[in-house]
């Protein structure tokens, strides 16, 4: 009868995962990848809501497409020229453009009354003036650097495209755009822009996602066909963790969430968890089958030595990514919580389904392979042993590695790129190193200013005379280009009038003409991109190298104390924003949220051990063989110049939930094999042989399975995989020789 109803909860149990897994099945099909770069904004930042009512009173200042054409036989060549003209008339003709500006169409503002603006820079179908304006163009120096590069090879075209573009009408754009390229033959294209980059970043997402299952997956089958030398152990394991992962990826398309930079790297993380749970319960199941244990005592008997083991270690796994939460940033929240599902459900059916499957079908051959007396088992063996009689060398030589890591982790940065996560082999990077060695860069840099005096505006002859420093400033200290500001409009409209006065503020007589027509043209749109219709807010706008988070800080202070120096309280407040700004400020309180979720990972993982065992130095041996290879990891990062970031910062929070798993397993079985009455020396042995080749085994899965994220062209997904493969490699190193060394010390005390 038992029998029976243990075959009906088994039919039971396959009905529902194939039940779930159609309706799983139907949801995935709507599942979307995506790469939303605001959502990496920290979102309860007073920043950002500067940021937001800055876009509100001017534009999205990320919404915008460089075009660099270059002529090798220089670019003063009607030919040439003639070809950007053409060019910059097709851009303006597409859809969801708002302006082109291009050495061809450039001039100053044109306003009702004030004729002079009207001069052309560039007089491209009059070669005889040529000579004049490159003269004129590269002594003023006012386009040089934005629209023409040092040493006159190439010519840039600015596109402003609208704002909030979805997806699909980006993807237009970006299409038209290189359609009208095309059509004219120019020796190099080099193109810049959110368009192009959003693009580039989904289409490498929905790349690497198969790629990164695919290289698991032939990993871990390779790992497992060692172990079980058998079909069916392939299979199986297999199995469990792909319906783990299809559950999760519907539950994700249930609730409406896409795959994004961070949710990529999700199924690897389930697959590898997975899989850990799946091979302890088979290496114990073949076990008890091959001593000649019943059938229906080995499942209980799993529960009891595995079972409670295996669900300790899916708690720490799921506090290291839980640990997640402490950021700001969405996408990474969303990363710790749907990973956590997964293992979740990966556990869960390796517990209901994997037994269901056992029960109906057990190769014989799986049984052999898991035989005592087997090379594996004299060779851990023969390693203990060595490790008992050489307990003071391993000691040693860990403070050694300890030191020597730490003098590491003091060179550690903490930096970021904006296209920092993208392989130097990827054409949209090598096009913004192009502008930013070429031009003064793609960067962004954007300052909102206040007119804090009731009785001023932004058109106070002593404000202007404050912003034009200021401007000057900010060209001399961020090497900026394509700076756009009150002062320089004031400066171009008084060029026009004025043709000694290039690149110089007026007279206040003059001023006062230039402004009484500004206010009237105050709806303008060009105006209206710097300046508020109420004239009291205006930005600053510019391009700068990307120069990385670090050295642009520095410039922001120099920034600071220039403004406090030099700009009146009482007349302005200015305040440093935009989209780049915001990523800084992201990278620096990703750090902090590091610090705060490794400390939550520890703090509740001690509380957890000192519950199961009610000793503090069980607690110490516990931590230790699991925080040194964090160390070291750390180590690794500040003598590689791997830079401290977003991405990279995550990784001790997830790594020490995963390298804490191997041992919960060996003190776990240690502790079963001490409470059965064994004495220290041959439980020692027995935990060897019980958890070594287990241990071994998902080491060797979970080097597979975070290896194939190096393959990525995201830098932050390889560094993800080769850190982690790294502090994975340290911890069971540390856990078979460090781990009994100090479990040895304190337990051989008790035994005598």
């Amino acid at each position: 009868m038992q029998q029976k109803n243990q075959k009906i909860i088994n039919i039971l149990v396959i009905a529902i995962v194939i039940g779930f897994s159609v309706l799983c099945g139907i949801k995935i099909t709507t599942l979307k990848f995506d790469y939303d770069f605001e959502a990496f904004f920290p979102n309860e930042d007073k920043e950002l809501e500067l940021y937001e009512k800055f876009r509100q009173d001017f534009e999205y200042d990320n919404e915008f497409v460089l075009v660099a054409l270059e002529n090798k036989n220089g670019i003063f060549k009607k030919d040439f020229l003639e070809k950007i003209n053409a060019l910059t008339n097709d851009f303006s003709k597409l859809r969801y453009v708002n302006k082109v500006m291009s050495p061809t169409n450039l001039k100053l503002l044109s306003l009702g009354g004030l004729a002079p603006v009207q001069t052309r820079v560039l007089h491209f179908d009059d070669p005889e003036l040529y000579s004049t304006d490159s003269t004129q163009i590269y002594s003023s120096g006012e386009f040089v650097g934005s629209f023409f590069p040092g040493n006159a090879k190439s010519l840039t075209i600015y596109i402003k495209t609208k704002d909030e573009l979805s997806k699909v009408k980006s993807d237009s754009l970006g299409k038209a755009i290189l359609n009208c390229i095309e059509k004219y033959k120019f020796d190099e294209v080099h193109y810049v822009g959110r368009i192009f980059a959003q693009d580039v970043y989904l289409q490498n997402l929905e790349k690497e996602f198969v790629y990164f299952l695919t290289i698991a997956f032939a990993l871990v089958i390779f790992f497992l066909w060692l172990s079980f030398r058998s079909l069916y152990g392939i299979v199986v394991p297999i199995s469990i963790v792909l319906i783990a992962i299809f559950w999760t990826l519907g539950i994700m398309a249930l609730t409406g969430k896409p795959i994004d930079l961070m949710t990529v790297m999700m199924p690897t993380m389930i697959f590898i968890a997975g899989m850990s749970d799946v091979v302890h319960f088979f290496s114990k199941y073949f076990e008890e089958v091959a001593k000649g244990t019943e059938r229906n005592k080995i499942y209980p008997l799993i529960l009891k030595e595995v079972g409670f083991p295996t669900f300790l270690t899916l708690i720490t796994s799921i506090v290291g990514f839980l640990s997640l939460l402490f950021s700001s940033i969405k996408p990474i929240r969303d990363f710790g919580i749907y990973t956590s599902v997964g293992m979740v459900i990966a556990f869960i059916l390796s517990y209901t389904l994997l037994p269901a499957l056992l029960y109906f079908f057990t190769p014989k051959k799986l049984v052999k392979v898991h035989d005592e007396n087997n090379p594996t088992n004299n060779l851990m063996r023969k390693g203990l042993f060595w490790i008992f009689r050489n307990q003071k060398t391993i000691i040693v030589l860990t403070l050694l590695l300890v030191v020597v890591s730490i003098g590491g982790m003091s060179r550690i940065k903490i930096n970021n790129l904006l296209l920092d996560d993208l392989s130097e082999g990827v054409k949209i990077k090598q096009d913004f190193n192009f502008f930013d060695k070429e031009y003064s860069g793609v960067r962004p840099l954007e300052m909102k200013i206040v007119v804090k005096d009731k009785n001023k505006t932004i058109w106070d002859y002593k404000v202007i005379e404050q912003l034009n420093g200021l401007d000057a400033f900010v060209k001399k200290e961020y090497g900026a280009g394509f700076l756009y500001s009150p002062a320089s409009l004031i400066k171009s409209l008084n060029s026009s009038m004025n043709s000694n006065a290039i690149n110089q503020l007026p007279d206040k007589e003059d001023f006062e003409e230039i402004t009484s027509e500004l206010i009237k043209n105050k709806r303008n749109k060009d105006i209206k991109r710097i300046i508020s219709s109420d004239l009291k807010s205006a930005r600053i706008s510019a391009k700068i190298q990307d120069m990385g988070s670090m050295k642009v800080k520095e410039h922001n202070l120099k920034l600071k104390e220039y403004i406090t120096s030099n700009i009146n309280p009482n007349d302005l407040e200015i305040n440093i924003t935009g989209a780049a700004h915001l990523v800084d400020l992201n990278n620096d309180y990703m750090v902090n949220n590091m610090i705060q979720g490794f400390a939550f990972s520890i703090i509740v993982i001690m509380i957890l051990t000192y519950f199961l065992h009610r000793s503090w130095r069980m607690v110490l041996v516990f931590i230790m063989p699991n925080v040194i290879p964090l160390v070291i990891m750390a180590g690794v990062m500040g003598f590689m110049g791997i830079e401290l970031k977003s991405a990279t910062s995550l990784v001790f929070s997830i790594a020490f939930g995963v390298a804490t798993d191997d041992t919960i397993h060996f003190i776990s079985r240690l502790k079963i094999e001490l409470g059965y009455g064994k004495s220290l020396m041959y439980a020692f042995k027995r935990t060897y042989f019980e958890t070594g080749k287990p241990i071994l085994l998902t080491t060797f899965i979970l080097m597979g399975g975070f290896m194939s994220l190096m393959i990525s062209d995201f830098q932050s997904t390889y560094y993800f995989g080769f850190l982690i493969c790294i502090t994975v490699i340290i911890a069971v190193l540390a856990d078979i020789f460090l781990l009994p060394v100090l479990l040895f010390a304190i337990l051989g005390g008790k035994d005598k």
